[in-house]
């Protein structure tokens, strides 16, 4: 195959790469100046691809990332030194560890993963130590989740490194992570809450999105696969994807009010109007866009799913029942929610001893919260 034109000084467009029969391929050049190609198409995590262009080892690649199979793709395998980081992300690809990962899980991980082999692929893995990592995670220290998030890979890599006997202890252990200060998604306030039902009625799919993520209280990504295939009977099956809980959820009065006007031949719940499936970043764009609409900005999906954790804890809920709502497994996960609660009873309680208030009833059935309705 001739070279492409951007290798001899020009530029390939998509269409060329289409035309050269890699469609969805693309080349760009990295902070540091070298020439780069990459695997993109809608619904399909980013693929980076290694290897000499046109190449039958590049070919390869892309043959498998094009066909979907991106969990096995082993980019590399025949050029990468022993022992190096690129020789162990190459491992770790074509691992059963990796295979056990979620697919968005495996987005996340390939993207740091992907970095660190441009930027010290050549380097031992048995040479690294800690103080390596800490400039890893300094150099990103004005983004400090990303900063945490590459310890944690580095973390995961080192421990595959150490069960195949790469080398005998994991440097990336006993890292603290850097203090963020912000707590994450905002928790939707009842305001909010009742802003986006006043501009949303019943029947329209923000609505509809919406009542999945409160009503449910599971990621997007899960109300994204639900439909009618998972109702059995008053309940709604899931099985989390991030996870792999099942859960059996008991389907909200006010959820079913939305599912009753999902057209009947519809099996799934969450479209878009060309009748297709969401795609994780399409609906995190299109909910925000609903929210924005309906007065209120820097609102989220997971953001419901704090706020219907807190309703949980404010009617009463213990950490179990909590946890068997929202899928976590450890106490610490939740702990946050019923923490808030008992801190603000206390409060109420120490002023009332003191005369002059008295403490709020909280009702177990307020409208529209998640609690079991009276007369079922």
């Amino acid at each position: 195959m001739p070279a492409p034109r951007h290798l001899q000084g020009g530029k390939l467009t998509a269409r060329d790469f289409k035309a050269l029969g890699y469609p969805h391929l693309n080349a760009f050049k990295d902070r540091h100046g070298k020439l780069r190609y990459r695997y993109r198409q809608t619904g399909r995590a980013t693929v980076y691809l290694h290897g000499v262009f046109g190449s039958p080892e590049f070919r390869a690649a892309y043959d498998a990332a094009s066909g979907g199979h991106t969990s096995t793709i082993i980019p590399g395998a025949g050029r990468t030194v022993p022992g190096t980081i690129n020789a162990l992300a190459v491992a770790i690809y074509g691992s059963a560890e990796w295979r056990q990962l979620s697919s968005s899980t495996q987005a996340t991980y390939r993207g740091i993963i992907e970095r660190l082999r441009t930027d010290y692929g050549g380097e031992s893995v048995r040479g690294l130590q800690t103080q390596h990592i800490l400039k890893m995670r300094d150099r990103k220290a004005d983004v400090p989740t990303a900063a945490n998030n590459l310890v944690k890979v580095v973390r995961w890599m080192l421990t595959f490194a150490v069960a195949r006997q790469w080398r005998s202890d994991n440097p990336a252990i006993g890292i603290k992570p850097l203090k963020i200060a912000s707590e994450g998604f905002p928790v939707w306030t009842e305001t909010d809450i009742a802003r986006f039902e006043a501009h949303w009625p019943v029947g329209s799919r923000e609505r509809l999105a919406f009542d999945l993520l409160l009503y449910t209280a599971q990621r997007s990504g899960d109300v994204r696969q639900m439909g009618r295939q998972h109702v059995q009977g008053r309940a709604i099956l899931v099985r989390q994807e991030k996870t792999k809980a099942f859960l059996e959820l008991p389907i909200h009065p006010r959820l079913k009010a939305s599912l009753d006007t999902v057209p009947a031949g519809q099996l799934l719940f969450l479209v878009t109007q060309s009748h297709m499936g969401f795609t994780a970043g399409g609906f995190g764009n299109w909910f925000r866009g609903a929210c924005r609409a309906a007065g209120i900005p820097d609102r989220s999906a997971h953001g419901l799913r704090k706020s219907a954790a807190t309703r949980l804890a404010d009617a009463g809920c213990t950490e179990a029942q909590i946890k068997a709502v929202i899928g976590h497994q450890t106490s610490k996960e939740v702990e946050r929610y019923t923490k808030a609660r008992d801190q603000r009873l206390l409060a109420q309680d120490a002023f009332a001893m003191i005369g002059g208030t008295q403490r709020e009833q909280a009702l177990a059935n307020p409208a529209g919260k998640l609690a079991k309705p009276n007369g079922n």
